[in-house]
């Protein structure tokens, strides 16, 4: 049975339309296999350090990463050069 496949357009500066085609040349693939490669892989990576994100908040308890974070940039900025603490 025949793959479905989405049409779909991009805008992209050509700079960077030049630089997908020739490494798509390098690796002897069209353009478009090249992106679709990249783009899976981008998906990949995504839901990996989604996952990871979510594995590490369900093993603290509520609410702990926000205060963690409010502290750590309360923290950062007390440090930082040029600061004045009251």
């Amino acid at each position: 049975m025949a793959e479905t496949v989405v049409l779909f357009q991009i805008r992209m500066p050509p700079a960077l339309h030049e630089q997908l085609a020739s490494w798509a040349k390098e690796d002897k693939a069209s353009l478009n296999a090249l992106i679709v490669g990249l783009l899976e892989k981008a998906i990949d990576q995504h839901q990996k350090s989604n996952a990871k994100e979510k594995s590490v908040a369900s093993c603290r308890p509520d609410g702990v990463s926000r205060i963690a974070s409010r502290e750590a940039m309360r923290s950062s900025r007390s440090s930082s050069p040029g600061s004045s603490q009251a």
